[in-house]
């Protein structure tokens, strides 16, 4: 069973990258503002550098590592910032806002999917917006609803889809298809 650290909003983390991790980042992906500033930035601990982040922005680095390692033409640049996906997607599951509900281990076979109150809202958003316009919401009608970044809510859905409380063929618009029942989904807020 993972152990996850409840964290308060804006409270950081300390990541460590590998100076190679970080020049991926830099050098692949959009990321730009504040944080490509504080990822520039780092401090030099050894062999690493050291990136305080909070639950957002580990969330804004992984939707800009995922879209590029999706997107890359090199192979070479796609394999390494996947595995800069995986292991940041690591550190993330074992932190968890206060609110957020935790995975639970179920003793009597598997429980019902479980996820936190910002993934819930994007489920109960797909959900409604599928039933008013009869076809699953673009990556984009997310975007300007959330009032997030494409990497953001592209690294969302992959989220979601790893959970396994959605589905969707890579490359196909709006191919978005929930594998809950509304009864499984908060109320849109």
């Amino acid at each position: 069973m993972i152990r996850v650290k409840r964290v308060q909003p804006g409270e950081r983390i300390p990541i460590r990258l590998t100076d190679r991790e970080r020049k991926l980042i830099l050098d692949h992906t959009f990321i730009g503002g504040d944080l490509e500033r504080r990822i520039r930035m780092a401090a030099a601990d050894g062999p690493a550098v050291v990136i305080a982040l909070d639950l957002d922005d580990l969330e804004e680095v992984l939707g800009h590592v995922a879209a590029e390692a999706n997107h890359s033409k090199d192979p070479s640049v796609a394999k390494h910032l996947s595995r800069v996906h995986e292991r940041l997607s690591r550190i993330e599951e074992t932190h968890a806002d206060p609110d957020e509900p935790l995975f639970a281990a179920a003793a009597e076979g598997p429980s019902p999917p479980r996820y936190t109150s910002k993934q819930g809202q994007y489920l109960s958003f797909i959900y409604y917006y599928t039933k008013i316009h009869r076809v699953p919401p673009a990556e984009s009608d997310l975007k300007r609803y959330f009032n997030v970044s494409a990497p953001a809510v592209h690294q969302m859905i992959l989220t979601l889809e790893v959970r396994g409380l959605l589905e969707r063929v890579a490359g196909e618009p709006r191919s978005i298809r929930l594998l809950l029942s509304r009864d499984d989904l908060p109320d849109l807020e």
